[in-house]
């Protein structure tokens, strides 16, 4: 019998389908809090011969430091076998709401193209405009939030769409961490509840509420940034400050250039000007002008390791009324920057190995009390959230169960502990019922 082209073309295109079939691809969506210990499992996980492309470039489990690089990167895929079964794993750490809102809503998250094989980069999703090409579309089939889902806005119906109450599993602590950026008097290195309302109400506030020099310090003008509402911090850490974790904040957007990056680590540069952030609809969340902000840990990371400029910190701006550059503070002589980040994202891209000493962050205390285990276990330091796997009621089956519990009780047991989090076990002494709430004993 004689075949056509289109007859032989057909029959090829099913066989390829067939053969990527019958390897299992399984979507997660999480918060970039959870990065660490979620890429360190996987790779515990998966047997020996695994490769990994995201991006922030490939590496495979021969490399060394192979394992770093994954807990990097916030969206990239894994290629390997696990219990005996091809998988490719494809991550998502675009934020907790993100993930919230993908399960409980079946909102289909944005995905690396890759399938966890090739060598350097791939596109950031998030950024890509061309389907298939710089991104893909799907549903998650589970994933880690580090908020309540009662924090967020995703319960019951919301702008039309009806989500669904999740299961939430406790894995691990997710400490915050405070830091100002590059330059800020480590002896003042402190940020209080009073001036973290101030600041993040505001927008703006000077030196010498922290230093309390006004003599020297009252033209040093300090700026709040932060995330977008993707991220639980965006909500848990007004909470903490006792503010409303729908509270509108002022974030600014800074424009940097000069900045170097190594290692998949962006740091250094000057900040040139800056804005409030611009009103932008993220996850279906509208926030007005300042409300946003950086869609990623390491993206804010890397503005604690910058200079402000002189236009930047005397903030200026272009008056409608007058039709001229005019400055918030004319009189600044020079300005800083204070943002909030899981540990992960603090201690890789503000005070990590790969910064230069001369440009890296200053970690604060927060009221007072240093971010340690100690203080965080016995309940002295109060910025800390849950992080906690995420299902939908309906049950996943087959592998994808099987990988999912697999990798819970691999945080759970071993890994929970990587980027500086925590074991939520009798080590940890107290607990919290809200994200920002009151921390009381176990």
């Amino acid at each position: 019998m004689k075949i056509n082209n289109s007859t032989y073309i057909s029959a090829l295109l099913a066989a390829l389908t067939t053969a990527a079939h019958s390897q299992t691809v399984i979507h997660i969506a999480a918060s970039g809090g959870d990065r660490a210990p979620v890429q360190t499992a996987i790779s515990n996980m998966l047997d020996p011969g695994w490769t990994f492309q995201g991006i922030n470039g490939s590496t495979s489990s021969t490399a060394s430091g192979a394992v770093a690089l994954t807990t990097k990167t916030n969206f990239g895929a894994w290629k390997g076998t696990y219990a005996g079964n091809p998988v490719v794993i494809k991550i998502g750490f675009a934020g907790a709401l993100a993930a919230v809102s993908a399960l409980s809503g079946n909102v289909a998250q944005r995905f690396v193209v890759t399938d966890g094989t090739g060598s350097g980069a791939v596109p950031n999703p998030l950024n890509g405009t061309n389907l298939g090409v710089d991104y893909e579309l799907s549903q998650a089939d589970f994933g880690f939030s580090t908020c309540f889902q009662s924090t967020t806005p995703f319960n019951g119906v919301y702008q039309g769409i009806t989500y669904s109450p999740l299961i939430e599993e406790v894995v691990a602590i997710t400490p915050t961490a405070f830091y100002a950026s590059t330059g800020f008097p480590a002896a003042s290195a402190n940020i209080t509840t009073q001036q973290a309302q101030l600041l993040y109400t505001s927008g703006s506030m000077s030196l010498a509420q922290f230093t309390g020099d006004f003599q020297n310090d009252a033209n040093k003008i300090v700026y709040a940034i932060g995330r977008n509402t993707d991220a639980a911090t965006h909500f848990s850490v007004p909470a903490e400050f006792s503010l409303s974790a729908n509270i509108l904040v002022k974030n600014w957007q800074p424009t940097i250039t000069g900045t170097t990056t190594v290692s998949g680590i962006t740091y250094g540069g000057t900040a040139n000007s800056q804005q409030l952030w611009p009103a932008e609809t993220v996850s279906g969340i509208y926030s007005p002008l300042g409300n946003s902000g950086y869609n990623s840990g390491p993206g804010l990371a890397a503005v604690l390791t910058a200079t402000l400029g002189v236009n930047a910190y005397k903030c200026q701006y272009f008056d409608e009324d007058t039709q001229t550059t005019q400055f918030l503070y004319p009189n600044a002589t020079a300005g800083y920057y204070i943002g909030y980040l899981p540990l992960n994202d603090g201690n890789t891209g503000v005070v990590g190995s790969a910064v230069p000493l001369a440009n890296r962050g200053v970690p604060l205390s927060y009221n007072g009390v240093p971010l340690t285990t100690a203080n965080l276990s016995n309940g002295k330091y109060t910025a800390w959230l849950y992080s906690r796997m995420d299902r939908r009621q309906t049950p996943l089956t087959g592998l994808y169960l099987t990988f999912a519990n697999t990798l819970r009780d691999q945080i759970i047991n071993t890994d929970a502990i990587q980027g500086g989090n925590l074991k939520n076990d009798a080590s940890f002494f107290v607990m919290r019922n809200t994200d920002g709430g009151l921390v009381l004993p176990k």
